[in-house]
């Protein structure tokens, strides 16, 4: 990682206020001591099936946040997603995932990654047809 990486974090919407809050400021740290501006960070919060839970987790991290660009995933927003291929050149066989996400240089997880990328996908994806590795993630912080 370096100044010129566009940096994004998806936290899992699952996760205790707290454990999400100590994770985030673990990452922030990261970023921090890379060199990482806080305008080359967006922070997204996977979409949950407990929409109160995913608003705590929200609040939760904003602290840790600071300025930089916090965005709660929405799966219905067409023009929020973006077609990963899973193979290079395969026409069919990917998954619509979130467009912050997929044009970050550097992509970190806060917690469980399974759950994060079905938060991070489109609705129209069934969540058995989307996996950890379609995340393509850097890091991860528990």
């Amino acid at each position: 990682m370096n100044s010129d990486d566009v940096v994004a974090i998806a936290v899992d919407p699952t996760l205790p206020r707290r454990r999400a809050a100590a994770a985030a400021r673990r990452a922030a740290a990261a970023l921090d001591e890379a060199g990482i501006p806080i305008r080359r960070r967006c922070w997204i919060v996977a979409a949950g099936v407990d929409d109160a839970r995913t608003v705590r987790i929200v609040a939760a991290i904003a602290d840790a946040v600071g300025g930089a660009r916090l965005i709660l995933h929405d799966p219905h927003e067409p023009d929020d997603l973006i077609f990963q291929r899973r193979l290079p050149g395969q026409r069919r066989g990917g998954v619509y995932l979130n467009a912050a996400w997929i044009s970050a240089s550097v992509r970190i997880v806060i917690g469980d990654a399974e759950t994060v990328a079905r938060g991070l996908c489109g609705f129209f994806n069934p969540p058995e047809s989307v996996d950890a590795d379609d995340l393509d993630a850097d890091l991860r912080f528990d």
